[in-house]
């Protein structure tokens, strides 16, 4: 079999694989964990390989557009992570409503697994870390949404209903990073997947 017979042969694998994962992927973010982990046992061969690389001098240039990208990303899961525990839990608290400290925090909890399969992506080359921050960015996006049909959306429901507004000095800072964070998150799924529209999450 000719090199290039097998180069077509793994690029159909990964196609493929990439197929799969997102097929798996539904609405419900905190069922994708063992896809995450599958993926992550992948990235590690893929590492090692490109270390036995490095070593035998085959080296190759690293797209500095595409690290940059990875720094986004992962920058702004960090900060859904932070807007939803510093200005969300404490919205609820100021309108006197209950907040939901288990749901929230598994949310939470796949944003940090998303943030750590992005920093590992950093030092892998090779046609996985392009599939798997393709995968990555559906993930956030699924993260997101949930996060706004089960938390957000419910909190702004309940405070449209009350004659006496609450204080409003949390829920106006979560809104303010929230669709600070939604812009950013669009431009980051543009560059990738132009059919994912997150702008329908605003909070106004």
């Amino acid at each position: 079999m000719s090199e290039q017979d097998t180069d077509a042969n793994k690029d159909e694998e990964n196609q493929q694989t990439s197929a799969d994962a997102q097929s798996t992927m539904g609405d419900d973010p905190l069922s994708d964990l063992n896809e995450l982990e599958k993926i992550k046992r992948e990235l590690q061969k893929e590492k090692e390989k490109a270390a036995k690389e490095l070593e035998e001098g085959e080296e190759e240039e690293e797209d500095l557009r595409e690290v940059d990208y990875l720094q986004k990303l992962i920058t702004l899961a960090v900060k859904f992570d932070h807007n939803v525990g510093m200005f969300l839990m404490p919205g609820y608290i100021d309108c006197g409503l209950k907040y939901d400290h288990k749901l929230a925090e598994a949310y939470l909890s796949h944003l940090t697994t998303i943030q750590k399969f992005l920093r590992l992506l950093e030092k892998v080359d090779g046609v996985t870390r392009e599939l798997v921050t393709k995968d990555c960015i559906v993930h956030l996006r699924n993260v997101v949404q949930q996060i706004h049909k089960n938390l957000v959306k419910p909190l702004y429901r309940e405070v449209g209903l009350m004659k006496k507004k609450p204080n409003m000095e949390n829920l106006n800072n979560f809104q303010t990073h929230w669709n600070e964070r939604l812009v950013e998150l669009q431009k980051a799924c543009d560059f990738e997947y132009q059919i994912l529209d997150v702008k329908g999450l605003m909070v106004n």
